[in-house]
C-alpha cells in the first residue's frame, strides 16, 4: 500500500508541526524581558528606602523589585493561612 497524493487521509509527515502555544508563550516572554530591560533602564537612579529598622541606598528598581517579592510572599502566605483556617473549620463542622 503507497501514498497517494489526495486519496490518502494520512500524510506521511507529522501533523504536528509548530505547536502555536509554544510560540505565544515565548513571544509574551520575550516582550516582557524587553519592558523589564527598559524598567530598569528607566529606573536606574539611586535612592534612599527606608524600611522598618533602617535605611539603604539602591537603584530604584531594585527597590521596586523588593517591595513586589515581599507582597507576592506575603500575599502567598496569607493564602496559605486562609485555607488552613477554612479546612480547619470546614473539619470541625464535619465531626459535629
Amino acid at each position: 500500500m503507497s501514498y497517494e497524493p489526495g486519496r490518502s487521509d494520512q500524510s506521511l509527515e507529522g501533523d504536528e508541526g509548530v505547536d502555536k502555544r509554544l510560540v505565544v508563550r515565548l513571544v509574551v516572554a520575550a516582550a516582557v524581558i524587553v519592558l523589564i530591560l527598559l524598567f530598569m533602564t528607566q529606573n536606574n537612579d539611586k535612592v534612599d528606602t527606608s524600611f522598618v529598622f533602617f535605611t539603604v541606598q539602591t537603584r530604584l528598581w531594585v527597590s521596586l523589585l523588593v517591595a513586589v517579592l515581599l507582597g507576592v510572599i506575603l500575599g502567598q502566605l496569607g493564602q496559605v493561612l486562609w485555607h488552613r483556617r477554612k479546612a480547619r473549620r470546614a473539619g470541625r463542622s464535619d465531626g459535629d
